[in-house]
């Protein structure tokens, strides 16, 4: 079994044991008053984390189905879908089996889609929703989402929908500040959380189109989500042993402090970018995917000219847990998962027997 300090996936990241068991006390019913303060907490501590005034709603689904909601409740019919590796297609391919007709702008793996591009598609054709991926968590590459947020403001009445599931709780978010009007992460990830929860905040702009789509569901219904969550209350029955693990786990985030967070996992970013461009100087040809100006604090993805599954499975061997490549970079990236409560010093055993890993090729 792997010990604590050992999982540096990109999701599932690793839980800190007493966050784990919070899981472990006696269900309580859903509607009475120690559900509703603790759904009452949770929204107030993620606010800061989003980067929003506005109510975050808990759904006890993983990320994709915050992705379907987004898109059932904030499109109408023609989405702009901003790509620049897997997860964001999968956004663009939501929305096609929701039925809207989709225009995909896509770029390279490594880079991400210029608020200057999508002005230009947003000025070529009209669209009432444009999807974007803050942290591409297939490749770790971060998108502007502020110039985004000025770009669509710009253009007529697209609503701005994003997927920060790499980024809340490990990279700066400004939801209200950027004019992002759907925010969603996952539980599992820079919140480090176990899997199975997401987390959903939207602009009244969004609240207000959504009550004119008649087909936006009923359990992904955000309307519905929103009046529950003006009662304190949740609009199904959630999965109380996650919210409990969210409950203690926001409270320890809280009590470091965003900003000390935020810096850890800047610093960390930084020290495996460093750690990767040393490592080429010895002459084992790696490489951070992502374009300088774009790398993620949350992810790194490093190019491999072997067969990168190899060095996975070696570090595994070591007693560490590093993620593979995604999606069509499967063969020649792996990623290193450095959010939720990892440290520096972890961080440094961990690339040592990596390192080692890769010199013994």
């Amino acid at each position: 079994m792997l010990s604590h300090g050992t999982i540096f996936l990109p999701g599932p990241t690793e839980v800190r044991p007493e966050v784990l068991a919070a899981m472990q006390r006696q269900m309580l019913p859903p509607r009475g008053e120690e559900v509703r303060a603790m759904v009452e907490r949770v929204s107030r501590r993620l606010g800061p984390l989003f980067g929003t005034e506005r109510p975050v709603y808990p759904l006890t689904c993983a990320a994709t189905g915050a992705m379907e909601a987004a898109v059932r409740c904030g499109t109408q019919s023609r989405v702009l879908a901003l790509v620049n590796g897997a997860f964001s297609e999968r956004f663009a391919r939501v929305a096609e089996l929701c039925g809207r007709e989709v225009t995909r702008l896509v770029v390279e793996p490594g880079l991400a889609v210029t608020p200057q591009m999508a002005a230009a598609a947003l000025s070529a054709g009209r669209f009432d929703a444009v999807t974007a991926v803050h942290v591409e968590s297939s490749t770790g590459a971060t998108t502007d989402v502020a110039g985004l947020g000025e770009v669509v403001r710009a253009h007529g009445e697209a609503l701005l929908l994003v997927d920060g599931v790499t980024s809340v709780g490990g990279a700066a978010v400004g939801m209200d500040a950027w004019g992002v009007d759907l925010l969603f992460t996952a539980s599992h990830q820079a919140l480090a959380l176990p899997p199975g929860m997401a987390f959903v905040a939207c602009s009244e702009r969004l609240i207000a189109r959504a009550r004119t789509i008649p087909d936006r569901g009923y359990y992904l219904d955000l309307v519905r989500h929103d009046h529950f969550a003006r009662a304190r209350e949740l609009a199904g029955m959630p999965s109380l042993p996650l919210l409990y693990a969210a409950d203690r786990q926001l409270e320890l985030i809280e009590t470091e402090g965003v900003d000390r967070r935020l810096a850890r996992h800047a610093a960390m970013a930084l020290r495996t970018r460093r750690w990767v461009a040393h490592t080429a100087t010895r002459g084992i040809p790696i490489t951070v995917l992502a374009a300088r100006e774009e790398q993620a604090s949350t992810v790194t993805c490093v190019t491999y000219p072997g067969d990168a599954r190899e060095v996975v499975a070696g570090v595994r061997d070591e007693g560490y847990l590093i993620g593979g490549g995604y999606g069509d970079l499967a063969m020649h990236t792996f990623r290193i998962g450095h959010m939720g409560d990892h440290t520096l010093e972890g961080l440094e055993a961990m690339l040592g027997a990596l390192g080692g890993v890769l010199a013994r090729g």
